[in-house]
């Protein structure tokens, strides 16, 4: 069987051997081969100078920042700038060679307050590939939005201003501290709970609260330890409910009460001293997770010795709890003392203090002054609070003054003015907006 045999466009024979593909082979080698690991090893070294520049870059703006604060140089209001030269950075503390590739880098940097950020320009130069004149392109026109995902960009205030009336209101009512968030409302201070209490001010529908004022109140409350006072030492036992060995006799006058046991299930037994009180037990819990988290480890529980807002149900089933306090009398033999009532203070008459016939008074009512001094500090205790006030200062505006923004040069020219100063008066409020460009790669 005869190969089938081709020929060129002349009628010449073509050679389809293998000796006349090989030229054809190695270029097909270097296209599929070569070519590739060259495309690669460009994307690799891409990505490594990318890094290192970047590197350079943050270290560049890190310094810039410390700098300003150090020389009290940051920018203060919205769309103000700063421009420092990147040689003072290296001449004092804030970068070395070391932060930029063992290069000493030139050029300037400009800081924009933008919101509650700063956006930092970087005009670069001496840093080889790094230089932003030989790694970026001309600018952009100007945009709207911030182009987050470039590496340069500029920061473009425009500025425009309203008239401003400035308002205060009443005071609020007095909130205790349980009624106060333990967390700082966008207004940096702590607010009511339910910010839109009644006891809150109200301010009309076109104010805006610009401030949040507070005032505290301090209150005081007290009590004091009061004790009976004998006349004479005598002899005298400690006190008991039950007359001890070796006493004949009961001092009436000397008695006081225990306070009242914890509640049992267990009736404590009748006694001619003995109060007993008697209440209905429940085992109370809430639910977690569909679970009953008992209080008390589930015993029954009387109901003035349980959170009841915490432990908010119970059970159906019942049992009937006791508590008691005992009544306890001093005994004595011979001469009986002469007490006196309850007292403060030392009545005339009266040498001793029996120091365990020792009770408190109630808390008297909250006052605005405090009742403790050097003379009764040794007796009485005080309890303090804080309640507090608030009021709202509040800002009414005009439409705007100007029919559109206009950029900084031509705002100093219609109101003869520094932006800065100009955002100082208070019957006026500058408005600030931006756009932005940044240098193309």
């Amino acid at each position: 069987m005869k190969r089938a045999s081709y020929v060129d466009k002349f009628g010449n024979a073509i050679d389809q051997t293998f000796e006349s593909k090989k030229t054809f082979l190695r270029l097909f080698f270097v296209i599929g081969t070569i070519v590739p690991l060259v495309i690669i090893g460009f994307i690799i070294y891409t990505m490594v100078e990318n890094s290192k520049c970047l590197k350079i870059y943050d270290s560049i703006k890190s310094a810039t920042l410390e700098y300003m604060k150090d020389n009290d140089k940051m920018p203060e209001y919205a769309g103000d700038s700063v421009t420092v030269n990147v040689d003072k950075l290296y001449s004092g503390k804030y970068l070395s060679s070391a932060n930029t590739d063992n290069i000493v880098c030139s050029g300037k940097v400009k800081a924009t307050k933008y919101k509650n950020d700063i956006v930092y320009t970087l005009d670069i130069n001496n840093c080889n590939s790094c230089s932003t004149n030989k790694r970026y392109g001309a600018w952009s026109g100007e945009v709207s939005y911030f182009p987050s995902d470039k590496t340069i960009v500029d920061v473009i205030p425009y500025y425009n201003y309203y008239e401003r009336e400035v308002l205060t209101t009443d005071w609020s009512r007095k909130y205790e501290t349980e009624e106060i968030s333990d967390k700082k409302s966008k207004y940096g201070v702590k607010m009511p709970l339910e910010e839109d209490d009644s006891g809150l001010p109200k301010i009309p529908t076109e104010g805006e609260i610009v401030e949040v004022q507070t005032f505290e109140t301090p209150m005081y409350r007290y009590k004091d330890k009061q004790w009976m006072w004998y006349d004479i030492v005598g002899n005298y036992s400690d006190f008991s409910s039950e007359q001890p060995s070796g006493f004949a006799n009961k001092d009436e006058h000397t008695r006081i009460s225990t306070d009242w046991s914890e509640y049992s299930l267990d009736y404590p037994g009748d006694k001619d001293y003995r109060q007993i009180r008697q209440v209905t037990g429940y085992k109370y819990y809430y639910e977690k997770d569909g679970k009953k988290v008992y209080a008390n480890n589930g015993k029954y529980t009387a109901p003035d010795d349980v959170d009841e807002t915490k432990y908010d149900k119970r059970d159906s089933d019942t049992s009937t709890l006791y508590t008691y306090s005992d009544s306890m009398w001093r005994w004595y033999n011979g001469q009986q003392r002469r007490y006196s009532s309850y007292s403060s203070t030392q009545p005339h008459g009266y040498a001793y203090r029996d120091d365990d016939t020792m009770t408190e008074t109630s808390y008297t009512g909250w006052n605005e002054k405090s009742s403790v001094n050097a003379a009764n500090s040794g007796y009485r205790t005080e309890d303090t609070k804080v309640l507090t006030q608030y009021r709202y200062v509040y800002e009414i505006l005009s439409l705007p003054v100007l029919n559109k923004p206009v950029t900084r040069d031509k705002f100093i020219e219609l109101v003869d003015m520094e932006p800065a100063e100009f955002a100082s008066l208070e019957e006026y409020k500058l408005d600030v907006t931006y756009k932005f460009k940044y240098r193309k790669r």
